[in-house]
């Protein structure tokens, strides 16, 4: 499995399995109450979703961050640094929660405040297929995989 494909599968394990908070909760400043968890990150089966479709997951870590460019960036930041932080076992995992899936390929998202869902340039170079929760081989791959390996 490629690293970029481990990562970007061990990334949505970490968002929607593990750091995720389902409410946005509220804490005191001393410039009045600001919501926190207001960085959202998701996954979609593609890279250009309608505009009023949802992701097939979604999660919102506890990152307060401003409603404007600054924040924006800070959260895609957020999404893609835990990307390339992690280690592969979300295939597992993904099919845990996502139970029956074919050849579903995974793009990253995120958004904050009431912002709409933004594309964080990463997409699972290999197809993800679950059965009855269980990660199998996609059919895509099980002729490259089981090619015979030649040596000249």
């Amino acid at each position: 499995m490629a690293l970029f494909e481990e990562m970007f599968y061990v990334y949505l394990l970490l968002l929607f399995g593990v750091l995720g908070q389902e409410t946005i909760v509220k804490s005191s400043s001393p410039f009045g109450d600001i919501p926190s968890g207001n960085c959202s990150c998701g996954g979609f089966p593609t890279s250009t979703p309608d505009e009023n479709s949802e992701p097939l997951l979604a999660q919102t870590p506890a990152l307060v961050v401003k409603c404007n460019d600054e924040g924006d960036s800070t959260c895609k930041s957020l999404c893609l640094a835990l990307a390339t932080a992690t280690k592969a076992k979300g295939p597992e995992i993904l099919c845990a929660r996502l139970q029956d899936v074919n050849e579903l390929k995974l793009s990253a998202f995120y958004k904050i405040c009431d912002r709409p869902w933004s594309y964080a340039n990463m997409t699972a170079e290999e197809p993800l297929c679950c059965e009855n929760s269980k990660a199998k081989m996609c059919s895509s791959l099980e002729g490259i995989n089981n090619a015979p390996n030649k040596e000249t």
